[in-house]
């Protein structure tokens, strides 16, 4: 197996295992419960655009950015200066903001299956080893994942 051919496992495990994955943390969410704001989020700013922090829709918003500017840095790799990359413009709804996350998502693995394992040894605009910056973008969706989890978790017990 080729190294790439283990990081695409692990990114295809992120996105869509039947339990731990961002697609099982959103199944079944709706309008009302993703926009919903835990008071332990009330007093935290959201960046111009943005949906509230800390609900669903944000994490939403947010992984989609993060999702596009890696792939940028990835398209970079191995060259020198700064990564261009526009901040993406937030969705109005949420179902807009999640089919962007699914459409920049499927860009990102299109993207890390056209790596060649030793591309592996390359760097992304801040230095670090395409290896490392795509173990990041794999922790990074986890962890989105499991912040998701427990905001549904408050939604549910919220009364």
């Amino acid at each position: 197996m080729r190294a790439i051919d283990a990081f695409l496992l692990q990114l295809d495990g992120a996105w869509d295992h039947a339990w731990e994955s961002l697609r099982s943390a959103l199944d079944g969410i709706t309008d009302e419960e993703a926009t919903w704001q835990a008071p332990c989020y009330r007093g935290e700013e959201s960046a111009p655009g943005m949906p509230l922090a800390g609900t669903v829709h944000w994490h939403v918003a947010h992984l989609a950015d993060c999702k596009d500017y890696y792939s940028a840095c990835l398209r970079h790799r191995g060259k020198e200066g700064a990564v261009e990359c526009e901040p993406l413009k937030p969705r109005a709804s949420f179902a807009e903001s999640l089919e962007q996350l699914k459409q920049v998502h499927e860009a990102q693995r299109e993207l890390v299956a056209s790596l060649q394992d030793e591309d592996l040894a390359l760097t992304v605009e801040n230095g670090v080893r395409v290896s490392e910056y795509l173990a990041t973008t794999l922790r990074h969706d986890a962890w989105h994942a499991a912040q998701i989890a427990v905001a549904r978790r408050l939604w549910r017990t919220r009364d």
